[in-house]
């Protein structure tokens, strides 16, 4: 297979030509306004004139013929469209095959799963089923739009938050009392994200990752978990954690509510109560944030061995508000049973009146006292 990419200076094209050499297909670059294809991985490049000039045809011909492009692709709707009509009339001439569907219906064939997403969040009614003790100020749902964008942005952010757990966040910001937002464990910012945009909409505090993005202040995760110590440690080729730590910026930036801490969690914990303590945060390249000292939500998601998560409840837990959650992510683990010991340690306790499971995290809500809300 050889593809032509045509036009070139799409920013569509960057992960088709990823996907292409990924695969190992060789990639003709075209453009009628750029001189060359410097920045792009592709096998050459070749200069176009605008599909409106009348050369075009003659000298588009004669580029498939000689670099024999088996594959057409474009994004751009009515160069689409021109390539489909003039496909059909050389057909004997022109062998190459156009990359469906269309730009038009690929744009929304893109969009059409967030639609279906928010969909089956508004005909979903968890709340309404789950019995709250207590007094709760229930939030009504977002519109349909709100949902389809949450779920957009935030498949479009590396990281292994899915789906169903998303839907389960969007529906627990529904019954959350003020508060901070606390994830320990925020990695390239997916599930950050998610937490920091629904606390945002619902107006019910503002968000403090805790992480140390640092190879060199990681420790192992149990014996079950070589393949993760090995990509984590601090001499690794495989993941860079300061490099994962600007992913997680350029995921969490366009929010005013969210913060960090770059640590590990357990000496964070000092860094928050002394923010609390004054009343703000401060985090570089994300600016000050206001926080209470009262946790709405905690999402634990560190390090997944037993001790380190004992370590994480005893320390954070304490600060989790009456009616405020706790989210024990990995609850069901293929490298270890860190989260699910300590979680069946949490559900023994008296302190949690709700609790259930959704995608591979644990949600517990903590006990409300009477007359509160």
């Amino acid at each position: 297979m050889r593809v032509l990419v045509f036009p070139l200076d799409m920013d569509k094209v960057i992960g088709f030509i990823k996907n292409a050499n990924a695969l190992n297909i060789e990639v003709v670059g075209a453009s009628s306004v750029m001189n060359n294809g410097d920045g792009f991985q592709i096998h050459a490049f070749h200069k176009l004139p605008f599909v409106t000039d009348a050369g075009f045809e003659a000298i588009f011909c004669e580029l498939i013929s000689t670099y024999s492009i088996t594959h057409v692709y474009t994004p751009h709707g009515a160069v689409w469209s021109y390539l489909s009509n003039l496909k059909k009339k050389h057909v004997e001439h022109l062998p190459f095959s156009l990359c469906e569907p269309s730009p038009y219906n690929s744009d929304w064939l893109d969009l059409q799963p967030s639609y279906k997403w928010a969909e089956c969040l508004l005909a979903d009614d968890i709340v309404e089923q789950i019995e709250l003790p207590g007094k709760v100020n229930v939030h009504k749902k977002l519109t349909k739009g709100q949902y389809a964008s949450l779920h957009r942005q935030f498949l479009s952010i590396s990281g292994q938050c899915d789906e169903l757990k998303l839907l389960a966040l969007s529906h627990i910001f529904r019954v959350l009392p003020k508060g901070d937002l606390v994830e320990i464990g925020s990695f390239s910012g997916r599930s950050a994200f998610a937490i920091g945009w629904l606390a945002s909409v619902y107006k019910i505090g503002n968000l403090v990752s805790v992480d140390p993005w640092d190879n060199s202040k990681l420790e192992d995760q149990g014996e079950g978990a070589e393949i993760l110590n090995k990509e984590l440690n601090k001499g690794s080729e495989v993941i860079d954690l300061n490099k994962i730590f600007w992913s997680y910026i350029g995921a969490i930036s366009l929010l005013n509510n969210a913060g960090y801490i770059k640590d590990i969690s357990e000496k964070a914990i000092d860094d928050y109560t002394k923010a609390s303590s004054v009343g703000f945060l401060d985090s570089p390249e994300l600016g000050r944030i206001s926080l209470t000292g009262k946790i709405a939500m905690l999402h634990i998601d560190g390090n997944h061995r037993y001790d380190y998560v004992c370590k994480d409840i005893d320390a954070w837990e304490p600060f989790v508000m009456p009616g405020g959650w706790v989210l024990l992510d990995d609850y069901v683990w293929a490298f270890g049973d860190g989260p699910k010991k300590t979680g069946d340690e949490l559900l023994l306790t008296e302190k949690f009146d709700v609790a259930f499971t959704m995608s591979d995290t644990l949600f517990l809500r903590k006990c409300q006292q009477k007359g509160e809300v």
